[in-house]
Protein backbone atom coordinates (compact mmCIF):
# COMPACT_ATOMS: atom_id res chain seq x y z
CA UNK A 1 0.00 0.00 0.00
CA UNK A 2 1.21 3.25 -0.85
CA UNK A 3 -0.07 6.76 0.43
CA UNK A 4 -1.14 9.48 -2.14
CA UNK A 5 1.05 11.96 -1.40
CA UNK A 6 0.26 14.51 -3.95
CA UNK A 7 -0.35 17.69 -2.60
CA UNK A 8 -3.91 18.78 -2.36
CA UNK A 9 -5.85 21.28 -4.41
CA UNK A 10 -4.33 24.97 -4.14
CA UNK A 11 -7.03 27.50 -3.32
CA UNK A 12 -6.41 30.99 -3.91
CA UNK A 13 -7.98 34.06 -2.29
CA UNK A 14 -8.72 37.15 -3.34
CA UNK A 15 -5.67 40.05 -1.91
CA UNK A 16 -8.03 41.90 0.47
CA UNK A 17 -8.83 45.04 -1.77
CA UNK A 18 -7.28 48.51 -0.99
CA UNK A 19 -8.04 49.36 3.00
CA UNK A 20 -10.01 52.23 1.66
CA UNK A 21 -12.59 50.02 -0.18
CA UNK A 22 -12.66 47.91 2.92
CA UNK A 23 -15.33 50.09 5.13
CA UNK A 24 -14.43 52.42 7.86
CA UNK A 25 -14.73 51.65 11.79
CA UNK A 26 -15.81 54.54 13.87
CA UNK A 27 -15.70 54.74 18.18
CA UNK A 28 -17.63 56.72 19.46
CA UNK A 29 -17.03 59.43 22.28
CA UNK A 30 -19.35 57.52 24.86
CA UNK A 31 -17.12 54.44 24.18
CA UNK A 32 -14.01 56.63 24.37
CA UNK A 33 -15.43 57.71 27.79
CA UNK A 34 -16.03 54.05 28.58
CA UNK A 35 -13.15 52.54 28.44
CA UNK A 36 -11.31 55.27 30.15
CA UNK A 37 -13.94 54.91 33.44
CA UNK A 38 -13.27 51.36 33.42
CA UNK A 39 -9.70 51.88 33.01
CA UNK A 40 -9.59 54.55 36.02
CA UNK A 41 -11.58 51.81 38.35
CA UNK A 42 -8.46 49.35 37.83
CA UNK A 43 -6.65 51.96 40.08
CA UNK A 44 -6.28 51.40 43.23
CA UNK A 45 -7.46 54.53 45.44
CA UNK A 46 -10.18 55.39 42.34
CA UNK A 47 -13.93 54.41 44.02
CA UNK A 48 -17.31 55.17 42.53
CA UNK A 49 -18.80 58.14 42.38
CA UNK A 50 -22.48 58.91 42.21
CA UNK A 51 -24.39 60.83 39.13
CA UNK A 52 -23.12 64.00 39.28
CA UNK A 53 -19.26 65.11 39.90
CA UNK A 54 -17.50 67.99 39.22
CA UNK A 55 -20.06 69.97 37.01
CA UNK A 56 -19.98 66.50 34.59
CA UNK A 57 -22.78 64.04 34.05
CA UNK A 58 -21.98 60.27 33.48
CA UNK A 59 -24.27 57.94 31.75
CA UNK A 60 -24.18 55.83 34.95
CA UNK A 61 -22.50 56.08 38.42
CA UNK A 62 -18.59 54.82 37.93
CA UNK A 63 -15.22 55.13 38.76
CA UNK A 64 -15.13 58.94 36.81
CA UNK A 65 -17.08 61.06 34.58
CA UNK A 66 -15.59 61.61 31.11
CA UNK A 67 -15.57 64.49 28.64
CA UNK A 68 -13.95 63.41 25.41
CA UNK A 69 -12.64 65.87 22.86
CA UNK A 70 -11.79 64.29 19.36
CA UNK A 71 -9.32 65.88 16.61
CA UNK A 72 -9.13 63.61 14.03
CA UNK A 73 -7.47 60.46 15.54
CA UNK A 74 -6.46 61.97 18.69
CA UNK A 75 -8.55 62.37 21.75
CA UNK A 76 -8.40 64.93 24.79
CA UNK A 77 -9.68 64.20 28.39
CA UNK A 78 -10.69 65.70 31.41
CA UNK A 79 -11.98 63.21 33.72
CA UNK A 80 -13.15 64.02 37.13
CA UNK A 81 -12.80 61.02 40.00
CA UNK A 82 -13.36 60.55 43.24
CA UNK A 83 -10.47 59.09 45.74
CA UNK A 84 -10.30 57.22 48.84
CA UNK A 85 -8.74 58.91 51.64
CA UNK A 86 -5.96 58.66 52.35
CA UNK A 87 -4.61 57.81 49.36
CA UNK A 88 -1.70 60.17 47.80
CA UNK A 89 -3.97 62.34 45.56
CA UNK A 90 -1.27 63.15 43.24
CA UNK A 91 0.11 59.58 42.69
CA UNK A 92 -3.13 58.16 42.42
CA UNK A 93 -4.20 61.14 39.59
CA UNK A 94 -0.54 60.00 37.88
CA UNK A 95 -1.97 56.37 37.48
CA UNK A 96 -5.02 57.42 36.22
CA UNK A 97 -3.18 59.54 33.21
CA UNK A 98 -1.39 56.47 32.84
CA UNK A 99 -3.77 53.58 32.54
CA UNK A 100 -6.41 55.74 30.72
CA UNK A 101 -3.63 56.35 27.71
CA UNK A 102 -2.62 52.83 27.46
CA UNK A 103 -6.44 51.45 27.83
CA UNK A 104 -7.92 53.82 25.48
CA UNK A 105 -4.72 53.77 22.54
CA UNK A 106 -4.63 50.33 23.16
CA UNK A 107 -8.69 49.26 22.65
CA UNK A 108 -9.99 52.60 20.25
CA UNK A 109 -6.68 53.21 18.01
CA UNK A 110 -6.98 56.92 18.97
CA UNK A 111 -3.80 59.10 20.26
CA UNK A 112 -4.59 60.69 23.59
CA UNK A 113 -2.87 63.85 23.26
CA UNK A 114 -3.47 65.45 27.10
CA UNK A 115 -5.74 64.08 30.02
CA UNK A 116 -6.82 66.69 33.17
CA UNK A 117 -7.76 65.09 36.05
CA UNK A 118 -9.87 66.61 38.54
CA UNK A 119 -10.46 64.98 42.10
CA UNK A 120 -13.85 65.89 42.75
CA UNK A 121 -14.41 63.87 45.96
CA UNK A 122 -12.70 62.34 48.58
CA UNK A 123 -14.10 59.67 50.31
CA UNK A 124 -13.16 57.94 53.66
CA UNK A 125 -11.81 55.00 53.97
CA UNK A 126 -14.40 52.14 54.74
CA UNK A 127 -17.39 53.59 53.61
CA UNK A 128 -19.20 53.18 50.45
CA UNK A 129 -20.16 55.87 47.83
Amino acid sequence: MSADTAPGPVVRRAAPGDPAERGTTTVTDRVVAKVAQRAAAEVEGVCERSGRLGGLVGAAPGAAAVQVRRSGTSVTLRMVIAVRYPAPLRAVAREVRARVRTRVEAHTGLVVRHTDIEVGGLVPRGRAR
